[in-house]
């Protein structure tokens, strides 16, 4: 049995690192609890940097420190608007609420209302007949918060966010803002894409609801690389294990990105055995093998030195730098011209530049390639 799954989610009992963001989640739990406060975090990542984990780590944390705490996660799969959004969450706390005891007659009337609910096109119908007037999402949303019962916590969790449209970024505000009998926690995952719409002047009173709680989700450091190979294991009750040398080098052939650490870890796990760094490094073409479904295909034109070099920016570990920055790693200005042509890199404004493409991407094909990195 292999305990690692590149490409999935971990689970809560294999989840590793992201300290910083645990605490906040605590921090937003107290609030809650204490003075019925709301609270806002924003995760922003590369894909595979594993937000979702973080967000099923944070669902775990909160139902652990409040069992009766309403746990609500929409993972967006298409462009939402604000009705979509809200009627979203609203048609998964009537999920997470039927059945539960001592629902109060305000709230079974709300839940039976809600049984119908659908999206149309110009806004939402609550109720099976089909005479009922179209509704606003703001609408349902509002008679949901008041129809809950008094001192709960209300976790709403949005994966995917940059596939809002700017409605739906603007139904966050409004969820993270509103207030009623229940504390809310609001947790927004989403692309470098989301964070540059949300730093836009138009979108700025939206950012301001994420202002005490905002994470780039990036590489893993060194211990929690190590977390992250031994945990599955325990969590399996598998014999096995990892040697120092072994973790030390998977590291520093995925410089800690969550997606890569997996694809070497899958490749080179023997049950019952310790891994060694030779076993890792006779793994290598499997793991690529595991990685190319998605990671082959990006940048496959790109020369040896564009790779060192998108490896080299991404080593900063910051999603935006300064062009001094670039040119001071000894990249000439020219050549970010190539890596903007490449969309490697986005120019956001003058003398400013965004990497675009996920870091995983030049440590894969540096593998592949058999490229020495710094």
């Amino acid at each position: 049995m292999n305990p690692y799954v590149p490409g999935q989610p971990a689970t809560p009992d294999t989840f590793a690192g992201r300290e910083a963001v645990l605490r906040r989640t605590e921090e937003a739990l107290e609030l809650a609890r204490r003075l019925r406060r709301n609270s806002a975090i924003l995760l922003s990542g590369y894909r595979g940097s594993g937000k979702t984990s973080v967000l099923r780590k944070i669902e775990a944390v909160t139902l652990a420190a409040r069992p009766d705490a309403i746990v609500v996660e929409i993972p967006l799969r298409i462009h939402s608007s604000e009705d979509r959004l809200l009627a979203s969450v609203v048609q998964e706390v009537a999920r997470q609420l039927e059945g539960r005891a001592g629902a109060g007659e305000r709230l079974r009337t709300f839940l039976a209302r809600v049984h119908g609910l659908s999206i149309a096109g110009t806004g939402i119908t609550v109720g099976a007949s089909s005479a009922v007037r179209p509704t606003s999402g703001l609408a349902v949303w509002r008679e949901c918060i008041e129809s809950l019962p008094v001192g709960g916590i209300l976790l709403v969790c949005v994966d995917d966010a940059e596939l809002l449209d700017s409605s739906g970024l603007g139904a966050l505000k409004t969820v993270a803002e509103t207030h009623g009998g229940v504390a809310i926690v609001l947790v927004v995952s989403g692309g470098v894409e989301l964070a540059d719409r949300l730093a836009q002047p138009d979108t700025s009173p939206i950012a301001r609801v994420f202002s005490a709680g905002r994470f780039d989700i990036g590489e893993l450091s060194p211990p929690e690389t190590a977390e992250a190979l031994n945990a599955p294991i325990r969590a399996a009750t598998l014999d096995g294990g990892w040697s120092t040398d072994a973790i030390a080098l998977v590291h520093r052939l995925s410089r800690g990105y969550p997606f890569l650490v997996q694809c070497l870890a899958h490749a080179s796990f023997v049950e019952g055995a310790t891994v060694d760094a030779a076993r890792v490094q006779a793994a290598i073409p499997v793991a690529l093998v595991v990685g190319g479904s998605w990671l082959e295909r990006e940048c496959a034109s790109a020369s040896d030195e564009d790779i060192r070099v998108f490896a080299k920016i991404a080593d900063v570990g910051r999603p935006r730098l300064r062009s001094s920055e670039i040119l001071s790693l000894g990249i000439q200005s020219p050549y970010i011209g190539r890596l903007v042509r490449q969309k490697i890199l986005k120019k956001i404004s003058r003398g400013q530049y965004e990497l675009r493409k996920a870091p995983v991407i030049a440590y894969y094909h540096a593998l592949a390639r058999g490229l020495r990195l710094g």
